[in-house]
C-alpha cells in the first residue's frame, strides 16, 4: 500500500531529522494545526510551538540518536493512526548517557506535499542511564 508506505518514510524522516539535528527537516514533518505531546504537561499547538518545543527539549542533549522500531498504521473512524515503538539513545551535558524507550501515538493527513503528523502523543515506558561509549557523531546540520 503506498499510503503505507509513505507514512512509514514519514516516521523515519522524522527520527533521522531529530538524529541529525535537522530543524527544518524534522518541522517539515508536521501538518500546519499539528498538536505535540512529548509527556510531563509538555503539549504544543501549531508548527511555532512545536518547533520550540523541539529546540529547547534537543538543546539538552548534545547528542541524539532516535531509533524507531516496529509500528503499525490503521484507519479508524476516517482517521489514521499509527503506533511506534522508539529507543532513543542520548547524552547529556555531563557526558553522561541517558536511554528512552517509549511509544508515540499519532494521526496523519495528506496533504500536498504527502503525509503529515497531525498528532504525535509520546508515552514514555522507561528512562535511565546507560554507558555513554564512545561517540562518533552522524553529520549534523545546525539547529535552525
Amino acid at each position: 500500500m503506498a499510503d503505507e508506505l509513505a507514512i512509514r518514510d514519514l516516521v523515519a524522516r522524522y527520527a533521522d531529522a531529530a538524529s541529525r539535528r535537522d530543524g527544518q527537516a524534522w518541522i517539515a514533518t508536521w501538518a500546519p494545526g499539528c498538536v505535540w505531546d512529548l509527556g510531563g504537561g509538555r503539549v504544543t499547538h501549531g508548527p511555532d510551538e512545536t518547533f520550540a518545543l523541539w529546540r529547547t527539549s534537543i538543546a539538552k542533549y548534545p547528542w541524539v540518536v532516535q531509533v524507531p522500531s516496529s509500528g503499525m498504521i490503521e484507519e479508524v473512524d476516517g482517521e489514521v493512526r499509527g503506533r511506534w515503538y522508539v529507543l532513543e539513545l542520548n547524552h547529556v551535558a555531563d557526558g553522561s548517557g541517558v536511554l528512552h524507550l517509549g511509544h508515540y501515538r499519532d494521526t496523519y493527513v495528506r496533504s500536498d506535499d504527502g503525509w503529515r503528523f497531525a498528532s504525535r502523543q509520546f508515552h514514555l515506558v522507561y528512562r535511565g542511564a546507560m554507558d555513554p561509549g564512545q561517540v562518533r557523531p552522524l553529520d549534523t546540520v545546525v539547529d535552525r
